[in-house]
């Protein structure tokens, strides 16, 4: 039986098919994972590269972990691995490029984009047991959230419920996962604030017009004291018509009462305590209490300043 090249599939069937090894190892072909091909005029997805992966796995095998929590349309901090779990020891594949886990029981996978997949719940429970930092297991939450396979509550009663490695983290982040986060960064400034111990503000604050339609949209807004603290990403420097869209809007806000205080990525991987200080202020000027007792280890842990040269 052929093989279509628009899908992956192994040498085995390759050969079978009658496509000699001096073809397969061509320009015709790319290899995905050792003993895997697909035709090299086709586009490689993150799909497409998990069912690849799982052609050399058992059937009961799932896309699991990092590649599970992207293929449900959220965020996992960046890996090249494929991720999958398998329910027996055995059959978990050691493969270059394909992480293999210990499947949990029970688990019943769900399908996105044609490959079997972790449910969204798990998913962030395994990542959990992995030991990525509480932002990232936040960012993680907030992502599927965003992308509607989950909801808050799901996530804490699911770990409040579960006992496996990295239950305390997992049950800690859930309780700081929001709706309405759109971005990891807004996720980061987000537990940039809460970790040093200030107010947590509201995410995702829409101001209306009078007739209720939306004006404004605000990343983090302390609202009695009209504080908007806004992550501005350095594709908006670079695109001319967003970025004097965004100083028309700050005007705006201002002129309606509203204190900006503006992030880029810089004031969070470069400079987070000079950040954190910035917003104290503010803070202050606003008649809130915001102490300046130094952040704790773990804030420094998460956020680390960038050494200067």
């Amino acid at each position: 039986m052929a093989v279509d090249p628009k899908k992956p599939f192994t040498r085995r069937a390759g050969l079978d098919s009658g496509i000699p090894v001096r073809q397969l190892t061509s320009a015709s072909y790319r290899r995905l994972f050792h003993g895997v091909y697909v035709g090299s005029h086709v586009k490689v997805t993150l799909a497409l590269r998990a069912k690849a992966a799982l052609l050399v796995c058992t059937p009961a095998t799932y896309a699991s972990h990092h590649t599970a929590a992207r293929l449900l349309g959220g965020w996992a901090p960046s890996t090249v691995m494929i991720h999958v779990a398998s329910p027996s020891q055995c059959s978990r594949s050691e493969r270059g490029g394909i992480a293999s886990h210990r499947a949990p029981e029970g688990v019943v996978p769900i399908r996105r984009s044609g490959v079997p997949t972790c449910p969204p719940v798990q998913v962030f429970l395994d990542l959990a047991s992995e030991g990525i930092d509480l932002v990232d297991l936040v960012a993680v939450g907030d992502s599927l959230v965003r992308a509607s396979v989950v909801t808050p509550d799901e996530l804490v009663d699911a770990a409040a419920g579960w006992g496996g490695a990295g239950c305390r983290l997992a049950r800690r982040a859930a309780r700081w996962v929001r709706v309405g986060v759109d971005s990891v960064m807004e996720t980061r400034l987000r537990m940039l604030i809460v970790l040093a111990g200030l107010p947590e503000p509201t995410v995702g604050h829409v101001i209306r017009r009078e007739d209720g339609s939306w004006l404004h949209r605000i990343d983090l807004a302390h609202l009695g004291l009209l504080i908007a603290i806004e992550y501005d990403g350095r594709q908006h420097a670079e695109n001319t018509t967003q970025w004097n869209k965004d100083i028309r809007r700050r005007e705006d806000l201002e002129n309606r009462g509203w204190r900006v205080i503006v992030v880029t990525a810089e004031g969070v991987y470069g400079d987070p305590e000079e950040t954190l200080e910035r917003i104290r202020r503010v803070l202050r000027d606003r008649g809130e209490s915001a102490g300046r007792r130094r952040p704790s280890v773990e804030w420094h842990r998460c956020f680390p300043s960038r050494p200067t040269e």
